[in-house]
C-alpha cells in the first residue's frame, strides 16, 4: 500500500490522494517505477477558507526501490522496518509544505489568499516519523506521526489515522468509502490555526492560540477506472470538516466544505 501523509494544505492532500488512488496497494517490487498524474481539484484556498478554487494538479509519484529503502516524490524518504501484506511500517522524512501569505500564481495556478495577508509566510518544514497500514480485520486502516527536525515551519507534531472501506470491486471499477481525521499538538494548531500578537498586531485578526487536539475530519468517496493495463481514471468527492478549536480560529470562515478531484493516470 502507498502511504500518504495528510496536510492543511488541501490542494496539495487532494494531489496526493490522487496518486494514492492509482497506485499498486501490493508491495512494491525493487527498481524505478510510479505514476504521473494529472486532474482538476475543487477545495478551500486555505483551510478554513471561504474562497474556493478549481485547480489543475500535476503531481508525479516516482519511486525508486532497494530492499527496504524507498525515494518518492510523494512520500519522501521511507525506509520499511516492517513490509508485509496485512501489516506495514515504515520510517519517514518527509516535508510539510507550509502555506503562503496572500494568493500568488504559480505554473499550475493559484495558491495562498489574500485575507491571509500580514500573517507570515508559513515555511516548508522537513520532517520525520513513522507511517504504517493494517489490515488484519478486513477494514484496511493507516495513520502517520511526524514531527517537525528544527524550528522552520510548523515545528510541531502532527498526525492522521485514516480507514477505508472497499465496497464496490467489477470489473474494471473499484469504489472505495474512506475516514480520517487529523491531529496536531499545540504547536502545530498554532501555526495553521492560530494568530499570534504580532500577527494581530499586522492584520485585521484577533490573537488565539489553539490547544493540541484535532483539528479535521475527513469523509470521501474514491473511485478507480482502469482504462488500459496502464491508464486508468481516477476521482474523489468528500466532505472535510474543521475540529476543535480549529474550527473557531478567527483565521475560519467556513468550518466545513465539499472537496472534489477528477485526474487521470499512466503507471508504469
Amino acid at each position: 500500500m502507498h502511504l500518504s501523509l495528510a496536510k492543511p494544505p488541501l490542494l496539495p492532500s487532494l494531489g496526493l490522494a490522487l496518486m494514492a488512488l492509482g497506485a499498486n496497494t501490493a508491495r512494491a517490487e525493487d527498481g524505478f517505477h510510479g505514476l504521473l498524474g494529472a486532474g482538476i481539484a475543487y477545495a478551500p484556498a486555505y483551510d478554513g477558507a471561504k474562497e474556493r478554487r478549481t485547480q489543475f494538479m500535476l503531481l508525479p509519484d516516482l519511486r525508486y526501490r532497494s530492499g527496504a529503502f524507498e525515494a518518492s516524490t510523494t512520500g519522501g524518504l521511507r525506509y520499511w522496518a516492517i513490509d508485509k501484506e496485512d501489516l506495514q511500517l515504515a520510517l519517514v522524512l518527509g516535508v510539510d509544505s507550509g502555506r503562503a501569505e496572500k494568493k500568488t500564481k504559480g505554473g499550475l495556478g493559484a495558491e495562498g489568499s489574500d485575507r491571509l495577508k500580514g500573517m507570515g509566510k508559513l515555511s516548508a518544514t522537513a520532517e520525520l516519523g513513522l507511517a504504517g497500514s493494517w489490515q488484519g480485520l478486513g477494514l484496511p486502516l493507516s495513520f502517520s506521526v511526524m514531527r517537525a527536525l528544527g524550528s522552520k515551519g510548523h515545528g510541531g507534531t502532527h498526525g492522521t489515522v485514516e480507514a477505508s472501506w472497499p465496497f464496490y470491486s467489477r470489473d474494471k471499477l473499484q469504489l472505495a468509502a474512506e475516514l480520517g481525521v487529523g491531529w496536531g499538538d499545540k504547536r502545530y494548531n498554532q501555526a495553521y490555526y492560530g494568530v499570534t500578537t504580532a500577527q494581530a498586531a499586522r492584520t485585521a485578526f484577533k490573537a488565539y492560540a489553539p490547544r493540541a487536539g484535532l483539528h479535521g475530519l475527513d469523509l470521501r468517496l474514491n473511485g478507480h477506472y482502469q482504462l488500459t493495463e496502464r491508464w486508468s481514471l481516477m476521482g474523489s468527492v468528500g466532505y472535510h470538516r474543521l475540529l476543535g478549536d480549529a474550527s473557531k480560529s478567527p483565521l475560519t470562515e467556513r468550518k466545513a466544505t465539499p472537496v472534489a478531484m477528477l485526474g487521470v493516470g499512466y503507471k508504469f
